[in-house]
């Protein structure tokens, strides 16, 4: 049967209804015209009919020869090329718009033949055999209608007596045209026999059914069926019609006609589909015993006696779907049992389109088809329950019953097809074919064949790769198999394929596996087949494909491609050709994923993995390649060659097809593995030397750029969000060689013997200086990435990686600069932002005046392109190398922005704790900023470690505070103190270095010039007391002091309170008070430390008289004692702090004698004195601890409170208590 013309609202293309009916008309000849095809498909058993008498069915399959091209192929169905199609019907083909003009065709399994008609001309060849075409005429179209001609349905007439058959050709208004041999076509088809069917105003036949060789019934849109019957006489074949009706019993009488029981009468309505059933009894001559046809009228299954022709039952599948919206009966079938199947659509919700929508057509917009009809199977059977009344509340079930006349029929079951039609889907009524009895359903809509199981959750579809110029014809099931295989031919617009559904499999098949099986079966056939230009099929996931089983089947597909699995990938010994095989295996994959808008559903872990297996066969590819160039270049040996036998040896090979070709087999089989093999390439470095450099260093930097490069390359491809996870190409182990490599590189290039000579490392070494930077960065990324964080020790491995990294970044430039690869540097520093590499490298020649730079021009270029950060790092460089007045001098010349990134590299370091006070001051008093200018110099001055220095920085930073006072009106008196004081200080150091320059200038020849003997001679004149108290430590640290200030650097202040504390100070005792002063505003030192320099002070300001002598008072008066203690050091100490409060009280600076006896600890001592020796530390522990102990030895203390009461009254303070 071919299409049925629906109702009036049904959704498929259809003739609108005359006002008129047609005029009944009988025809024994007329011109060709035409009309839309009908399928033979439900055809069950068809007795040959050009001979009246009972005959065997014309069965005969044509098996070609040879190898056959496979289209599709899975566990379950495989799918082949069966035949061509005749030249008549492919050119008619060829152009045809399917959207605009009807085509519908049929492969009858009966006679052998195939069909393919339009509305004008119906062509029928023998399927097998297509050199021969006949060409008849389809009834002409009604000119009630305006609507594009449909083509007409149609039947093939077996015959035994004849090789050909005969063909009846119904038209949608009802006329028929029957030829009883198609063998008439061959001369214009114009000797055929025209009947017309009697249809009402706005009728229109739906279909056409052979029953068997004689009987044909035709079906209309209101629900009317004709009984056409072929008979012969005198070796002549008619063709007659009446309307489906019980014939009149003879001898009824009238009393048995008015007291029978009426017949049910079905509910009229459009008649979408016609099906047999199957009855009981012999075949009789022209009838059929007990043979039921069942009728799909809208929504509603009506059961008929062929045999009475009344009808027999009717109920609505409308209860078993539920509550649906515009549901329309589409097509049925009866199984082997007796079950029926009836094909359903319904308009789908806005979730169930929008679902079906992303499944099926990867989503909406630009242009994206919005589906609009959704399809179901309905399993219904007869009910052994009579009367038992279905309850649905929302949508069907299974196991309930469906009420209706003649009884109930039970619902086995509704299941969901993986197919929608959109507006866009050209007009062509679904119709389904029964495999293996039922086992599966086969369901041909315009583009797709979609394959539904009944005793297993398997569906699966074909779909055509051209829509728009392709269309399914028709489905024909060949043979019948049982639970082994069955096979179906598929007519299309350009080939009749075969199908060959494995009915075993699909009854086995596991929901739990099948799925990840069939998507891993779909993406085979896509990267098999789908690359065959003349493959009518193109491949697509079905809706709804699961994510999980979508992922495990492209991973374990483009793995079995690395591994060169027998079923993907052909054995091949040319191993160029084979690997370039694999490569488009891969392509294919991922541009199916992609051309179906399933990347998506996918991982970015799963995306990467299949990226890697593809750049790593690339890489393979690229390194194959250059094996075969080194040999053909005339080489006997390959140093490669022999890495991969170490790693195979190293790593034997298990796999089944391994061969005594180590090399060929690496290619094939462990792609994978080439990560691994790379520290065995190194290896042959490391033992050949030099030699192997070209070979190997150019090997492996072949497979990371090949493999960098493609990656870069289809990141979007892949959807590859960088960093990548675990990237191959920057494992430690391929870190470590290519920087083995990139050492060995350095070595060999530098070497001064070689230095003329033409290197192969130095010719390598900007590639594989190249690759170290790229995979250092690569595995940098990663380790901070999000995901890594996750990993334990990922943040240690970051750190230690990226401190290792800045080490051997400026090395590997510097060395790039110094083998004439400068501009190789500078374009690795650039694109891994290494701006201060950058800066150094653009300034290893002339720097001043920046005009004479030979990089000027470039560093020009580079501030343009990266602006300050580039900039702040050529500032950074001048002032670390004392070269500030390059960075002024172009800021004079013109270019005012260098001012403002000195400006901002200042304020970079200071946010970062440095300190570029040395310079910026400049340019802080040059732009009038005296505060910050102030600020500064005093902070640099604390640093300087020359007196000179530090008293001009002083200097000049309390001229710029007060410059600051006059222009803002207000004092900071603490500031100006702190001035003050450090000059002060400094005042101190000049005063201490005026005296010893007063020693040593007694001093003559080469003494004088001797700085040892200048040191020598102060310690003489300042020391006696030193070295006669054999105080060796102290001694020791005064003649470090000593050398310090003749060399003009200045002291700390502790350093200088020792200094004035420690010389005799005979005619200078005023120094004791000048060391108190010092350290009592000291803010630098350490509070234990500050508190130990005043207890060393007071214990020497004790130790300084003798007292002995002084508190001897035989004989002498009160006033001559009085007059020795104002002569001591500890009187002229109170008579300068006392008169200040604030200085007296701060803590340390007034001790009596047992306040000042502890010393410092050994461990405060190296503290105070930095880098000196042990024995040293040692010998100041012992001479502070002899200080401490004379002090407790004079027992001072009425003494102290003596001198203390005679300095108060000299003060004039009253005397204490």
């Amino acid at each position: 049967m071919a299409s049925p013309a629906p109702r009036k609202t049904h959704r498929y293309a259809t003739p609108r209804q005359s006002l008129t009916p047609p005029r009944q008309r009988r025809m024994v000849s007329a011109r060709p015209a035409g009309t839309p095809s009908r399928r033979t498909e439900d055809i069950a058993v068809v007795q040959d009919v050009m001979d009246v008498d009972d005959v065997q069915m014309y069965n005969e399959r044509m098996l070609g020869s040879g190898r056959e091209t496979l289209y599709a192929r899975t566990d379950e169905i495989s799918v082949a090329f069966h035949a061509a199609l005749p030249f008549e019907v492919r050119r008619e083909l060829k152009g045809a718009d399917f959207y605009s003009q009807s085509w519908t065709g049929a492969v009858d399994a009966i006679t052998g033949y195939a069909l393919a008609a339009s509305s004008n001309t119906c062509f029928v060849w023998h399927h097998t055999k297509p050199t021969t075409c006949y060409i008849l005429p389809c009834p002409p179209s009604s000119q009630d209608y305006p609507q594009t001609p449909s083509a007409p349905f149609h039947a093939l007439v077996p015959s035994r007596s004849r090789l050909e058959p005969g063909l009846v050709l119904l038209s949608v208004r009802g006329d028929i045209r029957f030829w009883d041999s198609i063998t008439s076509g061959l001369a214009g088809g114009g000797s055929f026999e025209s009947i017309n069917l009697e249809l009402g105003e706005g009728e229109y036949t739906s279909g056409l059914l052979r029953v068997d060789g004689q009987i044909y019934i035709a079906s209309t849109s209101h629900g009317r069926l004709f009984r056409l019957t072929l008979t012969s006489q005198s070796g002549r074949h008619t063709l007659s019609a009446r309307l489906f009706a019980p014939p009149p019993a003879p001898g009824l009488s009238l009393a048995r006609l008015l007291w029978s029981t009426p017949a049910p009468q079905p509910t009229l309505g459009n008649i979408s589909a016609l099906a047999l059933g199957f009855g009981s009894g012999e075949v009789g001559r022209g009838m059929v015993a007990d043979k039921e046809l069942w009728t799909l009228s809208e929504t509603r299954v009506q059961r008929w006696s062929l045999n009475k022709e009344v009808l027999l039952g009717e109920v609505d599948v409308r209860e078993a779907v539920g509550n649906v919206e515009d549901l329309e009966g589409v097509d049925l079938g009866v199984e082997s049992d007796g079950t029926l199947v009836v094909l359903v659509s319904y308009a789908g919700s806005e979730q169930e389109t929008a679902a079906m929508a992303l499944d099926q057509y990867g989503g909406f917009g630009m242009g994206a088809p919005v589906p609009r009809r959704i399809y179901a199977l309905v399993r219904l059977s007869a009910s052994t329950k009579r009367g038992e009344v279905a309850k649905f509340e929302g949508g069907g079930g299974d196991g309930g019953v469906i009420e209706g006349i003649g009884g109930g029929m039970k619902i086995d079951g509704v299941t969901g097809v993986l197919y929608a039609t959109t507006a866009a889907s050209a007009p062509l009524h679904p119709r389904l074919t029964l495999l293996g009895g039922g086992a599966v359903v086969a369901i041909r809509f315009v583009d797709v064949v979609v394959f539904c199981a009944r005793d297993s959750p398997y569906q699966d579809r074909l779909t055509l790769k051209a829509p728009n110029t392709d269309q399914i014809l028709g489905l024909e099931q060949e043979q019948g198999g049982g639970a082994g295989p069955e096979d179906m031919l598929i007519l299309t617009a350009g080939v009749l394929m075969r199908a060959r559904v494995d009915l075993g499999r699909v009854k086995s098949f596991d929901e739990a596996t099948g799925r990840a099986i069939l998507i891993r079966a779909l993406l085979t056939q896509a990267i098999l087949y789908g690359s065959n230009p003349d493959n009518p099929l193109h491949f697509s996931f079905p809706p709804e494909v699961d994510a999980e089983a979508l992922m495990t089947g492209a991973e374990g597909l483009s793995r079995a491609v690395l591994e060169s699995d027998p079923e993907i990938i052909r054995p091949n010994h040319d191993l160029t050709s084979q690997l370039t095989s694999r490569k488009d295996r891969l392509s294919w994959l991922i541009r199916f994923i992609n051309d179906n808008a399933a990347l998506a559903k996918m991982s970015q872990r799963s995306r990467q993995r299949l990226a890697t297996d593809a750049e790593k066969l690339y890489a393979c590819h690229q390194l194959w390649l250059k094996m075969n160039e080194h040999l053909d270049a005339g080489a006997s040996h390959s140093l490669v060659t022999d890495a991969i036998h170490a790693f195979t040896a190293a790593h034997p090979l298990l796999h089944p097809s391994a061969s005594h070709d180590v090399v060929r087999d690496f290619f094939r089989y462990r792609v994978a593995e080439i990560g691994r093999l790379i520290p065995f390439m190194v290896e042959r470095v490391e033992r050949t030397g030099e030699g192997a450099m070209r070979e190997v260093g150019g090997a492996v930097v072949t497979i990371l750029q090949s493999a960098l490069s493609y990656r870069a390359y289809n990141l979007a491809v892949y959807g590859i969000e960088l960093p990548m996870i675990k990237p191959w190409t920057s494992r430690p182990s391929a870190i470590d060689g290519v920087l083995k490599l990139v050492d060995a590189a350095t070595r060999f290039a530098l070497d001064p013997s070689k230095a003329n000579t033409k290197s192969a490392s130095r010719e390598l070494l900007p590639e594989l200086a190249t690759m170290f930077f790229a995979c250092m960065q690569e595995r940098l990324d990663w380790l901070d990435s999000p995901i890594a964080a996750d990993e334990p020790g990922s943040e240690r491995d970051h750190i230690e990686l990226k401190e290792r990294f800045d080490q051997l970044r400026p090395e590997i430039l510097e060395t790039l600069r110094l083998t004439s690869y400068l501009p190789n540097a500078l374009t690795l520093a650039a694109s891994h932002a290494d701006f201060r590499s950058l800066a150094a490298l653009l300034h290893q020649d002339t720097v001043y005046p920046p005009s004479s730079n030979p990089h000027a021009r470039t560093i020009e270029e580079y501030v343009d392109r990266f602006g300050g950060m580039f900039a702040r790092e050529v500032v950074r460089w001048c002032m670390v190398h004392g070269e500030a007045r390059v960075v002024f001098a172009m800021e004079e010349s013109g270019r005012g922005e260098w001012g403002r990134y000195m400006d901002e590299y200042w304020a970079e370091e200071e946010g970062e704790g440095g300190r570029c006070d040395a310079v910026a001051w400049l340019r802080d008093l040059g732009q009038g900023r005296w505060s910050v200018a102030g600020t500064r110099l005093f902070r640099e001055a604390k640093g300087a470690g020359d007196v000179g220095v530090k008293h001009f920085m002083l200097s000049v930073g309390k001229l710029a505070h007060l410059a600051q006072m006059q222009e803002a009106g207000d004092a900071d008196d603490a500031v100006l103190d702190a001035f003050h004081d450090s000059l002060d200080f400094i005042s101190v150091q000049e005063k201490i270095l005026q005296e010893f320059r007063e020693v040593v200038s007694s001093l003559r020849g080469k003494q004088k010039q001797s700085l040892d003997a200048q040191v020598d001679a102060v310690i003489r004149a300042k020391g006696t007391r030193l070295k006669g108290d054999r105080r060796h430590g102290l001694l020791g640290i005064m003649k470090i002091f000593v050398r310090q200030v003749l060399q003009g650097k200045a002291l700390s202040l502790e350093d200088a309170a020792d200094v004035l504390t420690l010389q005799d100070n005979g005619e200078s005792v005023e120094n004791y008070a000048t060391a108190l002063h010092l350290l009592a505003h000291a803010e630098d030192i350490p509070d234990a430390r500050r508190q130990s320099s005043f207890k060393r002070v007071w214990c020497r300001i004790y130790n300084h008289d003798d007292w002995d002598s002084i508190r001897e008072t035989a004989n002498i008066t009160d006033a001559q004692l009085t007059s020795r203690f104002r002569a001591t050091a500890l009187y002229t100490t109170f008579n300068v702090i006392l008169p200040s409060p604030q200085l007296s009280q701060i803590p340390g600076v007034d001790l009596d004698p047992k306040q000042c006896l502890s010393v410092p600890l050994m461990p405060e001592i190296k503290s105070r004195f930095p880098g000196i020796q042990e024995d040293m530390v040692g010998d100041l522990a012992r001479d502070y601890r002899a200080e401490s102990s004379g002090v407790e030895g004079l027992r001072l203390e009425d003494v102290y409170h003596r001198v203390r009461e005679l300095v108060m009254l000299d003060l004039g303070y009253a005397r204490e208590g």
